[in-house]
Protein backbone atom coordinates (compact mmCIF):
# COMPACT_ATOMS: atom_id res chain seq x y z
CA UNK A 1 0.00 0.00 0.00
CA UNK A 2 2.54 2.37 1.07
CA UNK A 3 4.72 1.87 -2.28
CA UNK A 4 1.25 3.75 -4.23
CA UNK A 5 1.82 6.61 -2.01
CA UNK A 6 1.06 9.45 -3.51
CA UNK A 7 -1.28 7.99 -5.33
CA UNK A 8 -2.52 11.93 -6.45
CA UNK A 9 -0.90 14.89 -6.66
CA UNK A 10 -1.98 16.99 -3.39
CA UNK A 11 -5.02 19.23 -4.62
CA UNK A 12 -7.07 16.83 -6.75
CA UNK A 13 -9.63 16.63 -4.71
CA UNK A 14 -9.93 19.94 -3.31
CA UNK A 15 -10.68 18.64 -0.16
CA UNK A 16 -7.13 18.24 0.98
CA UNK A 17 -6.34 21.18 0.48
CA UNK A 18 -9.56 22.43 2.81
CA UNK A 19 -8.02 19.77 5.65
CA UNK A 20 -4.68 21.33 5.50
CA UNK A 21 -6.34 24.65 5.25
CA UNK A 22 -7.90 23.64 8.20
CA UNK A 23 -4.80 22.28 9.86
CA UNK A 24 -2.91 25.85 9.73
CA UNK A 25 -5.81 28.19 10.64
CA UNK A 26 -6.17 26.32 13.80
CA UNK A 27 -2.76 26.17 14.16
CA UNK A 28 -2.57 30.11 14.06
CA UNK A 29 -5.94 30.22 16.51
CA UNK A 30 -8.94 29.94 14.07
CA UNK A 31 -10.67 27.61 12.08
CA UNK A 32 -11.34 29.48 8.24
CA UNK A 33 -10.64 28.95 4.65
CA UNK A 34 -7.30 31.02 5.14
CA UNK A 35 -7.14 31.25 1.24
CA UNK A 36 -10.33 33.47 1.05
CA UNK A 37 -9.61 37.06 1.73
CA UNK A 38 -12.73 37.04 3.95
CA UNK A 39 -11.67 33.81 5.79
CA UNK A 40 -15.12 32.47 5.80
CA UNK A 41 -15.56 30.05 8.67
CA UNK A 42 -15.04 26.09 8.07
CA UNK A 43 -18.19 24.76 8.19
CA UNK A 44 -18.39 22.32 5.76
CA UNK A 45 -14.82 20.44 7.12
CA UNK A 46 -15.65 18.65 10.75
CA UNK A 47 -12.51 19.56 12.42
CA UNK A 48 -11.02 16.54 13.90
CA UNK A 49 -8.53 15.61 10.99
CA UNK A 50 -7.61 19.33 10.67
CA UNK A 51 -6.93 18.92 14.50
CA UNK A 52 -4.71 16.14 14.20
CA UNK A 53 -2.48 17.58 11.27
CA UNK A 54 -2.25 21.14 12.65
CA UNK A 55 0.71 20.24 15.34
CA UNK A 56 2.87 19.07 12.59
CA UNK A 57 1.84 22.79 10.53
CA UNK A 58 4.47 24.10 13.04
CA UNK A 59 7.56 21.69 11.64
CA UNK A 60 6.69 21.92 8.00
CA UNK A 61 5.09 23.42 5.03
CA UNK A 62 5.93 20.36 2.65
CA UNK A 63 2.85 19.16 1.38
CA UNK A 64 4.67 15.45 0.89
CA UNK A 65 5.09 15.14 5.06
CA UNK A 66 1.48 15.41 4.93
CA UNK A 67 0.98 12.84 2.11
CA UNK A 68 3.46 10.51 4.38
CA UNK A 69 1.44 10.48 7.35
CA UNK A 70 -2.01 9.99 5.57
CA UNK A 71 -0.45 6.95 4.07
CA UNK A 72 0.68 5.46 7.41
CA UNK A 73 -2.81 5.98 8.87
CA UNK A 74 -4.48 4.51 5.28
CA UNK A 75 -1.92 2.04 6.21
CA UNK A 76 -3.38 1.22 9.55
CA UNK A 77 -6.21 0.51 8.62
CA UNK A 78 -6.18 -3.09 6.89
CA UNK A 79 -4.70 -4.13 10.67
CA UNK A 80 -7.82 -2.71 12.10
CA UNK A 81 -10.01 -4.37 9.40
CA UNK A 82 -8.05 -7.78 10.35
CA UNK A 83 -7.94 -6.98 14.39
CA UNK A 84 -12.00 -6.47 14.02
CA UNK A 85 -13.05 -9.64 11.65
CA UNK A 86 -11.08 -12.19 13.46
CA UNK A 87 -13.46 -12.08 16.57
CA UNK A 88 -16.12 -12.17 14.45
CA UNK A 89 -14.63 -14.88 11.85
CA UNK A 90 -11.94 -17.48 11.54
CA UNK A 91 -8.20 -16.31 10.69
CA UNK A 92 -8.37 -16.94 7.28
CA UNK A 93 -11.35 -15.36 6.03
CA UNK A 94 -10.16 -12.18 8.49
CA UNK A 95 -6.66 -11.82 6.42
CA UNK A 96 -8.05 -12.65 3.21
CA UNK A 97 -10.33 -9.31 4.02
CA UNK A 98 -7.50 -7.58 5.18
CA UNK A 99 -6.06 -8.12 1.88
CA UNK A 100 -8.22 -7.61 -0.35
CA UNK A 101 -9.27 -4.20 1.36
CA UNK A 102 -5.06 -3.49 1.20
CA UNK A 103 -4.89 -4.57 -2.23
CA UNK A 104 -8.15 -3.01 -3.50
CA UNK A 105 -7.75 -0.12 -6.35
CA UNK A 106 -10.00 2.05 -4.18
CA UNK A 107 -7.67 2.09 -1.42
CA UNK A 108 -4.80 2.26 -3.17
CA UNK A 109 -5.78 4.93 -5.60
CA UNK A 110 -6.13 7.00 -2.27
CA UNK A 111 -2.63 6.08 -0.57
CA UNK A 112 -1.36 9.30 0.77
CA UNK A 113 -3.87 11.80 0.25
CA UNK A 114 -4.52 14.09 2.72
CA UNK A 115 -7.95 12.99 3.11
CA UNK A 116 -10.01 12.02 6.03
CA UNK A 117 -11.67 8.23 5.16
CA UNK A 118 -8.72 6.67 6.66
CA UNK A 119 -9.25 8.19 10.09
CA UNK A 120 -13.12 7.96 9.62
CA UNK A 121 -12.49 4.03 8.76
CA UNK A 122 -10.49 3.70 11.89
CA UNK A 123 -12.87 5.29 14.30
CA UNK A 124 -15.76 3.26 12.61
CA UNK A 125 -13.94 0.09 13.24
CA UNK A 126 -13.04 1.03 16.72
CA UNK A 127 -16.47 1.73 17.61
CA UNK A 128 -17.29 -1.79 15.76
CA UNK A 129 -15.03 -3.30 17.55
CA UNK A 130 -15.95 -2.03 21.20
CA UNK A 131 -19.37 -2.77 20.38
CA UNK A 132 -18.02 -6.45 19.78
CA UNK A 133 -16.30 -6.74 23.36
CA UNK A 134 -19.22 -4.79 25.02
CA UNK A 135 -16.94 -1.72 26.31
CA UNK A 136 -19.79 1.42 25.85
CA UNK A 137 -17.60 4.18 27.10
CA UNK A 138 -15.16 3.48 24.19
CA UNK A 139 -17.63 2.40 21.33
CA UNK A 140 -19.29 5.78 22.17
CA UNK A 141 -16.01 8.20 22.33
CA UNK A 142 -15.16 6.38 18.90
CA UNK A 143 -18.52 7.40 17.47
CA UNK A 144 -17.71 10.71 19.02
CA UNK A 145 -14.23 10.93 16.51
CA UNK A 146 -16.29 9.84 13.77
CA UNK A 147 -18.65 12.57 13.67
CA UNK A 148 -16.07 15.03 14.42
CA UNK A 149 -14.42 13.30 11.19
CA UNK A 150 -17.09 13.32 9.21
CA UNK A 151 -20.95 13.72 9.63
CA UNK A 152 -21.46 10.73 7.37
CA UNK A 153 -20.90 8.97 10.42
CA UNK A 154 -24.02 9.69 11.28
CA UNK A 155 -25.53 6.78 9.14
CA UNK A 156 -23.52 4.17 11.38
CA UNK A 157 -25.00 5.36 14.55
CA UNK A 158 -27.78 3.32 14.41
CA UNK A 159 -25.28 0.63 15.45
CA UNK A 160 -25.14 2.20 19.22
CA UNK A 161 -28.33 0.72 19.66
CA UNK A 162 -26.49 -2.65 20.50
CA UNK A 163 -25.37 -1.56 23.73
CA UNK A 164 -27.38 -2.73 26.87
CA UNK A 165 -29.69 -0.20 28.34
CA UNK A 166 -27.92 0.31 31.37
CA UNK A 167 -24.79 1.59 29.55
CA UNK A 168 -26.96 3.64 26.77
CA UNK A 169 -25.97 7.07 28.54
CA UNK A 170 -22.31 6.20 28.24
CA UNK A 171 -22.50 4.95 24.44
CA UNK A 172 -24.68 7.85 23.58
CA UNK A 173 -23.78 10.96 25.49
CA UNK A 174 -19.69 11.28 24.07
CA UNK A 175 -21.62 11.48 20.48
CA UNK A 176 -24.13 13.72 21.03
CA UNK A 177 -22.29 16.08 23.21
CA UNK A 178 -19.66 16.02 20.50
CA UNK A 179 -21.72 16.57 16.97
CA UNK A 180 -24.09 19.47 19.34
CA UNK A 181 -20.73 21.27 19.86
CA UNK A 182 -19.80 21.00 16.54
CA UNK A 183 -23.39 21.92 14.96
CA UNK A 184 -23.17 24.80 17.51
CA UNK A 185 -19.95 26.34 16.05
CA UNK A 186 -21.31 25.90 12.52
CA UNK A 187 -24.32 27.44 13.16
CA UNK A 188 -23.13 30.34 15.16
CA UNK A 189 -20.11 30.98 12.53
CA UNK A 190 -22.10 29.78 8.77
CA UNK A 191 -25.71 29.55 9.48
CA UNK A 192 -25.32 26.05 8.42
CA UNK A 193 -24.77 22.29 9.94
CA UNK A 194 -21.72 20.47 7.58
CA UNK A 195 -23.02 19.43 4.58
CA UNK A 196 -26.91 19.66 5.25
CA UNK A 197 -27.52 22.43 3.01
CA UNK A 198 -26.41 20.44 0.09
CA UNK A 199 -29.45 18.45 0.00
CA UNK A 200 -31.02 21.32 -1.19
CA UNK A 201 -29.00 21.71 -3.86
CA UNK A 202 -29.69 18.38 -4.86
CA UNK A 203 -33.41 17.97 -4.46
CA UNK A 204 -34.32 21.39 -4.69
CA UNK A 205 -38.16 21.52 -3.89
CA UNK A 206 -39.18 18.57 -5.38
CA UNK A 207 -37.38 15.75 -3.69
CA UNK A 208 -39.98 12.87 -4.22
CA UNK A 209 -39.55 13.08 -8.07
CA UNK A 210 -35.74 12.65 -7.68
CA UNK A 211 -35.35 10.28 -5.32
CA UNK A 212 -35.40 7.17 -7.11
CA UNK A 213 -33.54 8.56 -9.68
CA UNK A 214 -30.79 9.86 -7.10
CA UNK A 215 -30.27 6.61 -5.64
CA UNK A 216 -30.86 4.31 -9.36
CA UNK A 217 -27.87 6.61 -10.58
CA UNK A 218 -25.76 6.13 -7.30
CA UNK A 219 -26.63 1.86 -7.36
CA UNK A 220 -25.31 2.08 -10.35
CA UNK A 221 -22.30 3.99 -10.42
CA UNK A 222 -21.39 1.62 -6.66
CA UNK A 223 -21.73 -1.26 -8.04
CA UNK A 224 -20.00 -0.20 -11.30
CA UNK A 225 -17.13 0.82 -8.99
CA UNK A 226 -16.78 -1.90 -6.59
CA UNK A 227 -17.31 -4.94 -8.98
CA UNK A 228 -14.40 -3.54 -11.09
CA UNK A 229 -11.55 -3.76 -8.45
CA UNK A 230 -12.33 -7.31 -10.00
CA UNK A 231 -12.29 -7.32 -13.58
CA UNK A 232 -9.37 -6.13 -15.94
CA UNK A 233 -8.67 -2.04 -15.93
CA UNK A 234 -10.59 -2.13 -19.98
CA UNK A 235 -13.36 -3.43 -18.33
CA UNK A 236 -13.94 -1.65 -15.25
CA UNK A 237 -16.36 0.73 -16.56
CA UNK A 238 -18.71 -1.93 -18.29
CA UNK A 239 -21.46 -4.27 -17.78
CA UNK A 240 -19.36 -7.11 -16.42
CA UNK A 241 -18.43 -4.39 -13.92
CA UNK A 242 -21.63 -3.20 -12.75
CA UNK A 243 -22.78 -6.82 -12.53
CA UNK A 244 -20.51 -8.28 -10.40
CA UNK A 245 -20.09 -5.40 -8.13
CA UNK A 246 -24.31 -5.42 -8.12
CA UNK A 247 -23.77 -9.46 -6.41
CA UNK A 248 -21.25 -8.77 -4.53
CA UNK A 249 -23.26 -5.89 -3.25
CA UNK A 250 -26.92 -7.86 -2.95
CA UNK A 251 -24.73 -10.95 -0.75
CA UNK A 252 -23.51 -7.95 1.50
CA UNK A 253 -26.50 -6.89 2.04
CA UNK A 254 -27.70 -10.53 2.32
CA UNK A 255 -25.49 -10.95 5.10
CA UNK A 256 -26.22 -8.07 6.91
CA UNK A 257 -30.11 -8.62 6.92
CA UNK A 258 -29.45 -12.32 8.38
CA UNK A 259 -27.49 -10.70 11.29
CA UNK A 260 -29.86 -8.17 11.21
CA UNK A 261 -29.02 -7.72 15.38
CA UNK A 262 -25.51 -7.01 14.68
CA UNK A 263 -24.01 -3.66 15.09
CA UNK A 264 -22.17 -4.33 11.84
CA UNK A 265 -25.41 -4.76 10.19
CA UNK A 266 -26.86 -1.48 11.43
CA UNK A 267 -23.67 0.21 10.11
CA UNK A 268 -23.90 -1.12 6.70
CA UNK A 269 -27.49 -0.67 6.27
CA UNK A 270 -27.28 2.88 7.31
CA UNK A 271 -24.34 3.85 5.35
CA UNK A 272 -25.79 2.51 2.10
CA UNK A 273 -29.33 4.24 2.65
CA UNK A 274 -27.15 7.04 3.39
CA UNK A 275 -25.19 7.08 0.08
CA UNK A 276 -28.21 6.04 -2.27
CA UNK A 277 -29.55 9.52 -0.89
CA UNK A 278 -26.49 12.03 -1.23
CA UNK A 279 -26.32 13.53 -4.68
CA UNK A 280 -22.35 13.12 -5.28
CA UNK A 281 -20.47 10.45 -6.41
CA UNK A 282 -16.82 9.59 -5.17
CA UNK A 283 -15.34 6.09 -5.55
CA UNK A 284 -13.88 7.05 -2.07
CA UNK A 285 -16.51 6.80 -0.27
CA UNK A 286 -16.47 3.15 -0.46
CA UNK A 287 -13.54 2.79 1.60
CA UNK A 288 -15.26 3.50 4.79
CA UNK A 289 -17.73 0.59 3.27
CA UNK A 290 -15.13 -2.12 1.95
CA UNK A 291 -14.76 -3.86 5.50
CA UNK A 292 -18.40 -3.80 6.50
CA UNK A 293 -19.06 -5.59 3.01
CA UNK A 294 -16.38 -8.12 3.24
CA UNK A 295 -17.92 -8.80 6.57
CA UNK A 296 -21.51 -8.96 5.41
CA UNK A 297 -19.99 -11.17 2.62
CA UNK A 298 -18.53 -13.41 5.10
CA UNK A 299 -21.66 -13.73 6.88
CA UNK A 300 -23.67 -14.58 3.78
CA UNK A 301 -21.58 -16.91 2.15
CA UNK A 302 -20.92 -19.44 5.23
CA UNK A 303 -18.48 -22.13 4.42
CA UNK A 304 -17.63 -20.56 1.24
CA UNK A 305 -16.32 -17.23 2.37
CA UNK A 306 -12.94 -18.63 2.23
CA UNK A 307 -12.34 -19.67 -1.28
CA UNK A 308 -15.11 -16.42 -2.44
CA UNK A 309 -12.46 -14.33 -0.82
CA UNK A 310 -9.19 -15.66 -2.16
CA UNK A 311 -11.02 -16.15 -5.85
CA UNK A 312 -11.80 -12.54 -5.36
CA UNK A 313 -8.02 -11.65 -3.93
CA UNK A 314 -6.44 -13.61 -6.38
CA UNK A 315 -8.85 -11.53 -9.62
CA UNK A 316 -7.89 -8.08 -7.77
CA UNK A 317 -3.99 -8.64 -7.46
CA UNK A 318 -3.87 -9.97 -11.58
CA UNK A 319 -6.07 -7.40 -13.19
CA UNK A 320 -5.97 -4.36 -10.81
CA UNK A 321 -2.83 -4.35 -8.08
CA UNK A 322 0.25 -6.04 -9.66
CA UNK A 323 -0.47 -4.30 -12.55
CA UNK A 324 -0.24 -0.52 -11.57
CA UNK A 325 2.70 -1.52 -8.71
CA UNK A 326 5.92 0.52 -10.12
CA UNK A 327 3.66 2.63 -12.59
CA UNK A 328 3.48 6.11 -12.61
CA UNK A 329 0.26 7.27 -11.04
CA UNK A 330 -2.06 8.90 -13.93
CA UNK A 331 -2.96 11.34 -11.15
CA UNK A 332 0.56 12.58 -10.64
CA UNK A 333 0.48 16.33 -12.52
CA UNK A 334 -2.44 18.56 -12.59
CA UNK A 335 -4.91 17.85 -15.70
CA UNK A 336 -4.45 22.32 -15.45
CA UNK A 337 -1.07 22.67 -15.18
CA UNK A 338 -0.80 24.83 -18.15
CA UNK A 339 -3.52 26.87 -16.89
CA UNK A 340 -2.23 27.14 -13.27
CA UNK A 341 0.81 28.17 -14.53
CA UNK A 342 -0.42 31.23 -17.03
CA UNK A 343 -2.75 31.92 -13.49
CA UNK A 344 0.59 32.05 -11.37
CA UNK A 345 2.67 34.19 -13.61
CA UNK A 346 -0.19 37.19 -13.45
CA UNK A 347 -0.12 39.99 -10.91
CA UNK A 348 -1.10 39.40 -8.02
CA UNK A 349 -5.26 38.82 -8.29
CA UNK A 350 -8.49 37.17 -7.11
CA UNK A 351 -10.01 33.81 -8.61
CA UNK A 352 -13.31 32.63 -8.64
CA UNK A 353 -13.81 28.81 -9.13
CA UNK A 354 -16.20 25.75 -8.81
CA UNK A 355 -13.45 24.28 -6.75
CA UNK A 356 -11.63 27.48 -5.36
CA UNK A 357 -9.74 26.27 -2.65
CA UNK A 358 -8.04 23.84 -5.09
CA UNK A 359 -7.71 26.15 -8.15
CA UNK A 360 -6.53 28.93 -5.59
CA UNK A 361 -3.86 26.90 -4.34
CA UNK A 362 -2.12 25.35 -7.03
CA UNK A 363 -2.24 28.31 -9.45
CA UNK A 364 -0.59 30.70 -6.07
CA UNK A 365 -3.50 33.26 -5.73
CA UNK A 366 -6.26 34.06 -3.09
CA UNK A 367 -9.90 32.54 -4.39
CA UNK A 368 -13.15 32.48 -3.15
CA UNK A 369 -16.43 30.27 -4.88
CA UNK A 370 -18.80 31.48 -7.61
CA UNK A 371 -21.28 33.41 -6.63
CA UNK A 372 -24.46 31.62 -6.64
CA UNK A 373 -27.14 34.17 -8.08
CA UNK A 374 -30.62 33.90 -10.51
CA UNK A 375 -29.66 37.01 -12.98
CA UNK A 376 -27.06 37.22 -15.79
CA UNK A 377 -26.66 40.67 -14.76
CA UNK A 378 -26.46 40.13 -10.72
CA UNK A 379 -23.46 37.36 -11.42
CA UNK A 380 -21.35 39.71 -13.12
CA UNK A 381 -22.05 42.40 -10.37
CA UNK A 382 -21.58 39.98 -7.45
CA UNK A 383 -17.96 39.03 -9.01
CA UNK A 384 -17.45 42.95 -9.05
CA UNK A 385 -18.59 43.73 -5.28
CA UNK A 386 -16.13 40.78 -4.25
CA UNK A 387 -13.88 42.85 -6.51
CA UNK A 388 -13.12 38.79 -8.35
CA UNK A 389 -10.10 39.18 -11.07
CA UNK A 390 -10.56 36.09 -13.06
CA UNK A 391 -13.02 33.06 -13.41
CA UNK A 392 -11.52 29.73 -14.32
CA UNK A 393 -14.00 27.79 -16.48
CA UNK A 394 -12.98 23.73 -16.77
CA UNK A 395 -15.02 21.58 -18.68
CA UNK A 396 -15.32 18.30 -18.31
CA UNK A 397 -13.83 17.68 -14.80
CA UNK A 398 -15.27 15.46 -12.04
CA UNK A 399 -17.12 17.37 -9.61
CA UNK A 400 -18.54 14.16 -8.16
CA UNK A 401 -21.87 14.70 -10.56
CA UNK A 402 -21.53 12.61 -13.44
CA UNK A 403 -23.95 9.79 -12.02
CA UNK A 404 -26.74 11.74 -12.10
CA UNK A 405 -27.40 13.91 -15.82
CA UNK A 406 -30.01 15.70 -13.63
CA UNK A 407 -28.15 16.97 -10.55
CA UNK A 408 -28.59 20.36 -10.04
CA UNK A 409 -25.28 21.37 -8.86
CA UNK A 410 -24.47 20.45 -12.05
CA UNK A 411 -26.90 22.79 -14.17
CA UNK A 412 -26.36 25.41 -12.25
CA UNK A 413 -22.57 25.20 -13.01
CA UNK A 414 -23.95 24.88 -16.75
CA UNK A 415 -25.91 28.30 -16.04
CA UNK A 416 -22.88 30.25 -14.60
CA UNK A 417 -20.55 28.78 -17.43
CA UNK A 418 -22.89 30.17 -19.76
CA UNK A 419 -22.91 33.58 -18.58
CA UNK A 420 -19.44 33.99 -18.97
CA UNK A 421 -19.92 33.87 -22.99
CA UNK A 422 -21.47 36.77 -23.07
CA UNK A 423 -19.10 39.33 -24.11
CA UNK A 424 -20.90 42.33 -23.23
CA UNK A 425 -20.03 41.17 -19.04
CA UNK A 426 -17.05 39.13 -20.05
CA UNK A 427 -13.69 39.02 -21.71
CA UNK A 428 -11.76 35.70 -22.71
CA UNK A 429 -8.21 36.22 -21.51
CA UNK A 430 -6.74 32.80 -21.95
CA UNK A 431 -7.55 29.45 -23.14
CA UNK A 432 -6.02 26.19 -23.36
CA UNK A 433 -7.99 23.26 -25.25
CA UNK A 434 -5.87 20.97 -24.28
CA UNK A 435 -7.12 21.10 -20.74
CA UNK A 436 -10.78 22.02 -22.14
CA UNK A 437 -9.92 25.43 -19.55
CA UNK A 438 -10.24 29.23 -19.99
CA UNK A 439 -9.97 32.48 -17.51
CA UNK A 440 -12.31 35.20 -17.73
CA UNK A 441 -12.50 38.44 -16.93
CA UNK A 442 -15.48 40.86 -15.59
CA UNK A 443 -15.89 43.81 -17.97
Amino acid sequence: MLAFAPAQYFGRQQDDVLYLVGARALASGRYCLLTDPACPPLTMINPLWPALLAPLTFLTENTGTFQALSALFMAAVPIAVWAWLRRRTDETSALLAAALFASSPLVLSQSGTVMSEPLFTLALLSMLLALDTGRALPAGLSAAAMLLTRTAGLAALPALAAVKRRDALKAGLPPALAFAAWCAWSWSRGGSVGKFDLFGLTYGGNPSAKLLRVAAANARYYAAELGGGFTPASWADGRLALLLGAVLGAFALRGALRARRDPAAWALLGTVAMHAVWGWQYERYLIPLLPLLLWGLIAALGSFAKPSLAALLVLQLVFQTLPRLGRPSPWAEPELAKTYAWLSRTAPALLSSAEPARDGWLSGLPSRPLPLVEKDEDFAKALKAARVDYVLRVDGLDYGLQADPDAGPRRQLERIYRRLENPKLFRKLHEEPGERAAVYAPR
